[in-house]
């Protein structure tokens, strides 16, 4: 498939690769083909949830392991049969990054709401979840500053 997009111009991809969302992503309910992009640069944690029936429309996403390794979820039983699964691993769980224009050193993640999708099937949910053990909007390099203090500096 060849498909045009405002950020990322002409791209062509095999059908297979498609992942569905049925009831589309939160305040995007009609959107609901997407393929995964590699972020421009290497080793990125980043990378781009590009839909392939909006050309403007594209998410960047992040493991939420890269934020916080202690992350676990458990997915109900109607998330379960429609992504055609009964659990958590074999599945890609995403989360939603928002960067502020102006100061991007302040990107958060939404650990609340993540996407996750059978890996077989490419069929996926955004999913929210009930408890408080996680926020929308997760502060992305404050978490890993905390959870890895840099060196200190030596004292000559």
């Amino acid at each position: 498939m060849r498909f045009h997009t405002t950020r990322f111009g002409e791209i062509e991809f095999p059908e297979e690769v498609v992942m569905t969302f049925p009831e589309g992503i939160l305040g995007f309910p009609d959107e609901q083909r997407y393929i995964l992009l590699e972020h421009d640069t290497d080793g990125s944690p980043f990378k781009w949830l590009q839909s392939v029936e909006n050309p403007a429309l594209a998410f960047i996403i992040v493991d939420p392991l890269f934020i916080d390794a202690g992350y676990h979820l458990e997915i109900d039983l109607d998330t379960a049969r429609m992504i055609g699964t009964d659990a958590v691993e074999g599945c890609a769980i995403m989360s939603i990054v928002n960067v502020p224009h102006d100061a991007p050193i302040r990107m958060t993640a939404n650990l609340k709401a993540p996407l996750i999708v059978n890996v077989e099937n490419r069929h996926g949910r955004q999913i929210v979840l009930g408890n408080n053990a996680y926020s929308l909007s997760t502060p992305i390099f404050q978490h890993l500053v905390e959870a890895e203090p840099l060196p200190a500096a030596a004292v000559s």
